[in-house]
């Protein structure tokens, strides 16, 4: 099996490889899905395509079926959101998602009512904060696991309340467990500053 490398930036993450007999998922940023040496198959709302590549919304569920071919994934939300305030939000999720506020501690410090705040934060990220929080959460399980630790301490440090809530919250976001893409060789690269 050719080795896959997963690596790791301040809010993003991106997956070439093998690949991977997925489930049905939802991620919690857009993911660009590119078969790198073969279309794939791509089914949402019911309807299956042929795809070479396609971008899937955040909280989209979808299945992708590939041959024996390498994927390329890339989990990011585009640019940086125009309010500051959602902006340093983002930031603050980023560098400490296990000790961060919640929206009503966020709304709280922006000056919002916790509706508004919420409202604001999904129209200028496309995902909901709920969503954007665990993806923060599982950036930082992820660098723990680059950095050494092993999947229970990862799922600590990154403020998830137990590993089999980690490992449940994974396989809902990508479609297999963390396990199973350990064990496939997977090697994890973190790039920049967390």
């Amino acid at each position: 099996m050719t080795a896959s490398t997963i690596w790791l930036w301040p809010g993003r993450a991106a997956y070439l490889g093998p690949s991977l007999r997925l489930d049905a998922h939802s991620t919690a940023v857009p993911c660009y899905a590119v078969g790198v040496d073969e279309p794939f198959h791509l089914t949402v709302a019911g309807v299956r395509r042929r795809v070479r590549g396609a971008r899937i919304p955040p909280r989209t569920v979808h299945r992708i079926e590939a041959g024996p071919g390498r994927m390329f994934f890339d989990y990011r939300i585009a640019g940086t959101p125009a309010d500051a305030r959602i902006a340093e939000v983002l930031r603050t999720l980023l560098a400490d998602p296990a000790d961060a506020p919640g929206a009503a501690g966020f709304a709280a410090a922006a000056g919002l009512s916790t509706s508004r705040f919420l409202h604001l934060f999904a129209a200028q990220t496309g995902t909901s904060f709920r969503r954007y929080r665990l993806w923060a959460r599982m950036l930082r399980a992820g660098h723990a696991l680059a950095a050494g630790g092993d999947l229970t301490r990862a799922a600590a440090d990154a403020g998830f309340a137990s590993p089999s809530h980690f490992s449940d919250s994974f396989h809902t976001m990508f479609g297999l467990t963390a396990s199973t893409l350990l064990a496939a060789g997977s090697r994890i690269v973190t790039v920049g500053e967390r």
